[in-house]
């Protein structure tokens, strides 16, 4: 009997084994951070990872049910001193029978540290080269100090604040929003550390030189365009040119400086030229490249409108109708050159009805109008927006009675 009873446990245990054998596998187990909201004017930095992954030996029963629960590890930051520790990230699992093999990893540094802050003047670094002829004053920041918040490790390292603005090819006063940044002794850029504000307004005031002075490009043209045509614009590249020479021959310039003569006598398109500047006496320009400008005249046919009566034509009539249409003219607004409007003539304007496939009755119609091929006028309005038509069948005679 005892024989029969050890073999049937065995039996049992071997056939319990082969639907749940022991198996080893990894586990992950998240690491829980606690007590961050009761850090009190202090700050920690560490290496705590997310989760530890435990290597363990279970029935793969156990391993699965391990593996879909949430298997923790807490780590309460408010019962740390200030200094470094070493955490041990030893997993905890009561399930049974489970064994840990290992852990990974299997500690965690841990530095507490008292937060700092202190404030700091901002300095201003200005790069690059104004244009010819200017210097930059001194750069006033808005505001002037920053503070600094940190590790009070961290924030010792903080030697100054500093700011960078271009000045360069500037000819007026720059005014910018820039990022401050933290500098070491070694003027290295300290991380880890928080600026408020991160940005500042700067002004750098520019100053010209008396010997020196912005003059604007003036255009001459000369003559008018074709008659029908217009001058609508006048550019300059570029629009201001420096001279220099003698302080009193500087300051009597009148603030601009004039082209040379532009013809614009009967011109019916665009004018694009390089022409030279009339340089006042007693003064040079600045850069030998300036002695000549680029100079665009716009020019374009004035626009004008006339109203015009026009009797509308049916089109499409393919059946023997009669026809009544009412009214029997409209009002068109054209718009276009002047020219143009000037030389019409009352073949130029069509305005059409198109009755193709209308049954026999009264139709509401649209007029469509027909303006020259090739030409710029536009049919701005048709008044009234729609016409009637009647379209009247042919009376058919009646055939006479014989007495």
């Amino acid at each position: 009997m005892v024989l029969a009873l050890f073999f049937g446990f065995g039996a049992w245990a071997l056939s319990t084994l082969q639907d749940n054998p022991i198996v080893e596998a990894a586990v992950a187990v998240k690491v829980v951070k606690l007590g961050e909201n009761r850090l009190d004017n202090v700050t920690w930095t560490g290496t705590l990872p997310v989760s530890v992954t435990a290597y363990i030996r279970a029935p793969r029963s156990v391993v699965d049910e391990l593996q879909s629960s949430s298997l923790h590890i807490d780590v309460d930051l408010s019962k740390l001193s200030v200094g470094e520790h070493v955490i041990p990230l030893t997993p905890t699992i009561t399930a049974s029978p489970v064994s840990i093999l290992s852990s990974q990893p299997m500690t965690a540094l841990v530095k507490i540290e008292r937060i700092a802050q202190v404030r700091l003047p901002v300095r201003i670094s200005v790069v690059g080269t104004p244009a010819l002829g200017f210097r930059t004053g001194t750069a006033s920041p808005t505001p002037q100090t920053v503070v600094i918040t940190g590790p009070q490790q961290v924030v010792s390292r903080v030697l100054s604040v500093n700011a960078i603005v271009s000045v360069d090819g500037a000819r007026a006063s720059v005014e910018q929003e820039v990022r401050v940044f933290p500098q070491d002794a070694d003027g290295e850029i300290v991380s880890g550390v928080q600026l408020t504000p991160d940005s500042v307004a700067v002004r750098v005031p520019m100053e010209q030189l008396s010997n020196y002075r912005d003059l604007a490009v003036r255009v001459r043209p000369v003559g008018q365009p074709a008659e029908g045509y217009a001058m609508i614009d006048i550019t300059a590249d570029p629009a201001i040119v420096t001279v220099y020479g003698p302080v009193d021959a500087v300051q009597a310039t009148k603030g601009y400086i004039e082209t040379l003569d532009v013809v614009i006598e009967n011109a019916k398109s665009d004018i694009n030229e390089r022409v030279g500047l009339n340089v006042p006496s007693g003064v040079s320009l600045v850069e030998d490249n300036q002695s000549t400008v680029s100079v665009h005249i716009r020019i374009q046919p004035l626009i004008g409108s006339r109203t015009i009566k026009r009797k509308p034509a049916l089109i499409g009539m393919t059946r023997n109708y009669s026809s009544t249409i009412s009214p029997d003219t409209v009002d068109i607004l054209i718009n276009g050159p002047l020219q143009q409007l000037n030389s019409l003539t009352d073949s130029d304007i069509r305005v059409e009805l198109d009755v193709t496939g209308l049954p026999a009755g009264i139709h509401q119609l649209t007029p469509n109008v027909l303006v020259p091929d090739g030409s710029d006028i536009t049919a701005q309005s048709v008044l009234p927006a729609t016409i009637q038509v009647e379209l009247i069948l042919p009376e058919t005679p009646t055939p006479s009675k014989e007495p």
